[in-house]
Formats: structure tokens, C-alpha cells, sequence
């Protein structure tokens, strides 16, 4: 289950990710919902899928949400469409909502360290959407700590530009920046142009971008314990 979005392209990782899970030997049948900007209600969503599952002859439908921190989407949206689903579905199946993608701290910063290990950065800094939800920023904090980078925000204060100018402040001149994002969209694009902008606006300044979360072994290995 993942957020939504307007842009093509995370629907089609998406799509990606149940195709390579599709080709593993005794993996369950896997489908995809949104909860947001989908033709259907996440909770008709969940229905459709739980109905297809029954005539499978399951009696359990496991909901791996794919989001990187614990936000309002999480702590309330999320139950909420569940527990309408399962309040039409009757007790033929059960919904299973697992623990969201990015509670998966030290797996997640094992893979990002490795990347992080192939370039050679005075500071990092790991840039998340963020969440005004209370402690709902306090993964990205924990998983930054991990991996010695710094934490920055899209969304809410701490933002990008203000870490990248308190670092070339303290003479900082090799920058790598993390953007920690489920999948490549608009905010990405964005994260791209304004290097550009920080490139050209600090010259001396060089600045790194690294992509933590490609649809490889790895994240495919994960998901797949997560969902058996």
C-alpha cells in the first residue's frame, strides 16, 4: 500500500515491485492500493483485493504499508480505511495492517551506509518528506543518527536549503545529499533542481546525490519476509 500521487512514475514502481515478488518461487499473489488519488476508496480498494483473496482460498490478507515515517497517514488514515473494509467483509478474511515500510530502521541504514560508503562526502544529509504528526519525525531522526548524516525536511522547518547553508557556514565543502523518498516523483524532481540552484549559487561548493531506494534484491528480499 502506498501513498498516491499524480505522477506516473510511483505507480509504476509500484506496479514493478508486485511483478518482481510475482516471479518468486511460493510468494503469495501480491496486488497494490493507494490512499490517495486512486479511482476507488483505499477501503473499496482493500475489499476488491480481499474478495479476490477468499476465492483464492486465503482467509487472510497481510497490508504492508509503504511509507518511511509514522505520520497521520499511518496512525489514523490508514486503520481507519482498514477498519471500514473489515467492517464490510464480515470474518471470512481478516485484514493484517503490518508495520509501515520505515519502521525497518537498521535494515534501511545498512543499505544506505553501503551507498554512502562509495563516495567520499565531508557531511551527509538525509532529506524526508517530514510529518507534523507528534514523533512522527522521530524515525528520520533515529535512522539520520545511524547513519551520521543530518536530518532535513520537505515539508515542515529544518528544510533543505537551511542545512546545506548552516554546513557551508562551518566550511563545509563536499555535501551528499540522501533524498529518502519510497519512490522517484515530483519532490524528487525538485530535490534535482534546487542542486542546481545550490551548485550555481555555491561554486566552490560540491554536492552529491545518492538514490537509498531502487527496487533491487534487497529491497524485494525485504518486502517479501515482511509480507509472509
Amino acid at each position: 500500500m502506498a501513498h498516491g500521487s499524480r505522477d506516473p512514475r510511483p505507480q509504476q514502481a509500484l506496479n514493478l515491485l508486485v511483478k518482481r515478488l510475482g516471479e518468486r518461487s511460493g510468494c503469495p499473489p501480491v496486488g497494490t492500493a493507494t490512499l490517495e488519488l486512486a479511482s476507488l476508496p483505499l477501503h473499496q480498494q482493500i475489499q476488491e483485493f480481499a474478495n479476490l483473496s477468499l476465492s483464492w482460498g486465503y482467509s487472510q490478507v497481510q497490508i504492508l504499508p509503504l511509507f518511511l515515517s509514522s505520520g497521520v497517514h499511518v496512525n489514523t488514515d490508514l486503520p481507519e480505511e482498514i477498519a471500514i473494509a473489515q467492517e464490510q467483509l464480515g470474518a471470512e478474511i481478516q485484514l493484517h495492517l503490518l508495520p509501515y515500510f520505515g519502521s525497518q530502521i537498521n535494515r534501511l541504514a545498512s543499505w544506505i551506509t553501503t551507498k554512502m560508503a562509495r563516495v567520499e562526502i565531508e557531511y551527509w544529509i538525509l532529506i524526508a518528506h517530514g510529518s507534523r504528526h507528534p514523533g512522527g519525525n522521530q524515525p528520520i531522526e533515529q535512522l539520520a543518527t545511524q547513519i551520521k548524516a543530518i536530518p532535513a525536511y520537505w515539508s515542515v522547518s529544518l528544510n533543505l536549503e537551511t542545512q546545506i547553508q548552516a554546513l557551508i557556514a562551518s566550511g563545509v565543502h563536499r555535501i551528499g545529499i540522501i533524498p529518502y523518498f519510497m519512490f522517484s516523483g515530483g519532490i524528487t524532481d525538485a530535490i534535482i533542481q534546487s542542486l542546481k540552484q545550490f551548485s550555481q549559487e555555491f561554486p566552490t561548493v560540491e554536492f552529491e546525490l545518492i538514490s537509498p531506494l531502487e527496487i533491487d534484491e534487497n529491497l524485494v528480499n525485504l518486502i517479501e519476509e515482511l509480507l509472509r
